[in-house]
């Protein structure tokens, strides 16, 4: 460091005492700095992490609304889900209520594999799902099979679920067909208890 420069900018001359007391404020500052970059950088990642084998353990009820990409056509639908979490894997239980009156049920096993990524099976999904967590959101991707006897209906579904701050869980899927979209769901969860 330049004597000059240090004189100039703290008014003392360069002993060994200013010395020591100039680098112990530098280093104070460099920690303090680095303290405060951490907390800014935790506050603006808005410190949500979605776990879903935590959210859907218990009893969550959802309600939503199937749009086609064709004709514009809506069915609206709600789900009552009872989940619980045995070691890494989340045994889901969904009842969907369509409003034309019929039911439905999927019945989950999902498999955390790490810390963001989770593999699950279902009664009418063809081979693996395969999900994975980045903050707040859920990318959870598989095959649904509307007719077990005809592989020709299998279609897509390309999920993105989203948790906010009040605790609810936006999901909006994508369902296609070839790669081309047939539907489009938009569905809101709500945590009910235990």
């Amino acid at each position: 460091m330049d004597h000059a420069f240090l004189l100039a900018i703290t008014g003392y001359p360069l002993t060994l005492f200013s010395r020591s007391m100039f680098i112990s404020t530098c280093t104070l500052y460099a920690l303090l700095s680095s303290a405060l970059l951490a907390v800014t950088t935790t506050a603006l990642a808005g410190e949500i992490h979605f776990r879903p084998e935590k959210f859907f353990a218990g009893h969550t009820r959802s309600s939503g609304v199937f749009r086609n990409t064709i004709g514009e056509s809506e069915q609206h639908f709600t789900t009552d889900c009872r989940g619980r979490l045995h070691r890494s894997t989340l045994y889901l239980d969904q009842r969907f209520h369509y409003d034309d009156g019929h039911t439905q049920e999927r019945h989950w096993q999902i498999r955390k594999v790490d810390a963001v990524h989770y593999i699950g099976s279902a009664n009418d999904v063809v081979g693996e799902a395969r999900g994975e967590v980045s903050g707040s959101r859920f990318h959870f991707v598989y095959i649904v099979a509307l007719n077990l006897k005809n592989p020709l209906l299998n279609v897509q579904l390309d999920q993105i679920m989203t948790l906010h701050r009040d605790g609810t869980l936006v999901n909006r899927a994508t369902i296609r067909k070839f790669g081309f979209p047939l539907s489009r769901v938009t569905e809101q969860f709500r945590p009910i208890g235990p």
